[in-house]
């Protein structure tokens, strides 16, 4: 590579592993098919008047099309915004406004969502196999296939010009909390925080490491950090990737044994819905985006499926990822247990926990205190949103409003949202670890535990569960009793409540939705 640009990555991997595959809907692709692909498709799309600088949201769930899009936009400068298509309708409108999209890539997946606000966006392409597909007339269209029968196959004059500090990619927040907020990367942001998080799963004892063997198969969605950096890192480790598209549980585990899959990222509610069609063993899994529950992890270590966790997000990247502490036997219960919580900051990450003077607290594994991260691939801030940003980022520190602790052996530990932690009588209560406890409760399916108000200790924990069979508040008070006496929690930690759901809230991101479960039993008098 002559700089940490994007389309770069994959230069050395085209001379390598040129009939290496990319199986995605619709198409199987050698690594030098897909490369022509995208030439065809920079050049049809410079023909437009596509140039550097411009937006281009592309609207779409993981496949070929996609992936393409990311190497060919990079050759012409344009920046790419992942929209996140699960999004409330007027918050999707909303960050593909602010992010100044003039031109949309939609799948037929999506076009009926993108019928009523085509008229907002004044360029169209749409992503299908259906030549026929009927679309709004309202809507000013391009066929992608087509761009690419029609483009030249050599690589456009602007790809030599782009620069590893130019933007790369725009997405968003989830916005839970409000407004989506908007976070452009540069080309070498994206490319060395891609590196080093595989770089970190290489280097290391974890239950998710890489090999150049591995196929590869994204099930997060590419709205999301480009899927974790699955967008770059097969292609440039010379792997086969599969790509699952709208596939559900079912054809998810059909493709894993279909195609030889032996790597997956996901959220734990998307592992949750694989162990439960009662096929899905004996893969490597990356997990993050909310607590990893050790009901949850037992269930995969049953099943043959090991796997690490990570901890990053939209505004920070990767920043670390669970390990095997040296000296203890890898298959030993305790190496699982660290493998669930405790996390090794990739290289060229520092971490602090600072109280909320700002002052680092004890690394002693009993102090907690808001995790701030410092890393080469930190964003500059919030795009056009200059209070946010002073709040978020201090001094080259990102404030995470996580709160952690560091374990005497320097692995880290993030317990909670700093909004979602229980402050009871003066003394924090973690609520990712007791939803943990709680979830080996064999009849809780999914666990969730909320801050409600409470006039003598100021807050107290409220439990909400999705069963799995008969159980009782008293059942579950009875399971936390022997959890105190076994020392795993305080007994103050006990809820005074438990609620009941037939279903949990989730977020875009697939992470327990806990405001609108605080606004919901705030409501209800909680």
């Amino acid at each position: 590579m002559e700089s940490y640009v994007v389309h770069q990555l994959i230069e050395r991997t085209l001379v390598t592993h040129p009939k290496q595959e990319i199986v995605s809907p619709g198409g199987r692709f050698t690594l030098e098919a897909f490369y022509r692909r995208v030439l065809r498709l920079a050049q049809s799309l410079k023909s437009l008047g596509l140039r550097k600088g411009m937006v281009a949201g592309v609207l779409d769930v993981n496949t070929h099309r996609f992936l393409e899009l990311h190497y060919a936009l990079s050759m012409l400068g344009v920046i790419i915004h992942t929209i996140n298509f699960r999004l409330a309708p007027e918050q999707l409108v909303y960050s593909m406004e602010h992010a100044g999209d003039t031109w949309v890539f939609v799948s037929d997946t999506f076009l009926k969502m993108a019928e009523p606000v085509a008229g907002k966006f004044p360029n169209w392409v749409l992503m299908t196999d259906d030549a026929g597909l009927s679309v709004p007339e309202v809507m000013n269209t391009y066929d992608y296939e087509a761009l690419i029968r029609d483009g030249r196959e050599e690589i456009p004059d602007e790809a030599g010009k782009i620069e590893e500090t130019d933007i790369f990619s725009i997405f968003y927040t989830t916005g839970t909390t409000g407004k989506p907020k908007g976070i452009r990367y540069r080309h070498r942001e994206i490319t060395i925080g891609t590196l080093q998080l595989f770089h970190h799963l290489a280097l290391h004892d974890c239950g998710a490491r890489v090999s150049s063997s591995d196929v590869f198969m994204p099930l997060i969605p590419f709205f999301h950090i480009h899927a974790w950096g699955m967008a770059f890192f097969p292609l440039y480790l010379g792997a086969k990737l599969v790509l699952a598209g709208a596939a559900g549980p079912e054809k998810q585990v059909q493709l894993i044994d279909e195609e030889g899959v032996t790597w997956l990222n996901m959220v734990p509610t998307q592992l949750h819905m694989l162990l439960e069609t009662g096929k899905f063993e004996n893969v490597k899994i990356l997990t993050g985006g909310s607590p990893f529950l050790s009901g949850l992890a037992q269930r995969a270590r049953e099943a043959g499926v090991t796997y690490s966790l990570i901890y990053g997000g939209s505004d920070q990247l990767g920043t670390a990822i669970s390990v095997v502490p040296e000296g203890i036997p890898r298959d030993s219960d305790e190496a699982w247990e660290w493998l669930r919580v405790g996390m090794r900051p990739l290289p060229m990450v520092e971490v602090s926990l600072r109280d909320r003077e700002g002052k680092e607290v004890p690394r002693d594994g009993k102090s907690l205190g808001e995790v701030w991260v410092r890393s080469p691939w930190l964003p500059e801030g919030y795009y056009k949103d200059a209070e946010k940003t002073a709040a978020a980022y201090v001094g080259g520190w990102f404030r995470t409003g996580d709160i952690g602790t560091f374990y005497p052996n320097g692995l880290l530990y993030v317990a909670d949202r700093e909004g979602d932690a229980v402050k009871s009588g003066g003394e924090w209560i973690p609520t990712g670890t007791l939803e943990a406890v709680l979830s080996e409760h064999p009849s809780a399916a999914l666990v969730a535990v909320i801050p409600v108000k409470d006039e003598r200790w100021g807050q107290r924990p409220l439990a909400v569960v999705k069963p799995e069979g008969s159980v009782s508040g008293d059942d579950l008070k009875k399971f936390l009793l022997e959890k105190v006496q076994e020392g795993r929690i305080a007994k103050f930690w006990i809820p005074d409540r438990f609620e009941f759901a037939e279903e949990i809230p989730l977020t875009s991101a697939g992470k327990l939705n806990k405001k609108v479960l605080r606004d919901r039993y705030a409501k209800q008098g909680g």
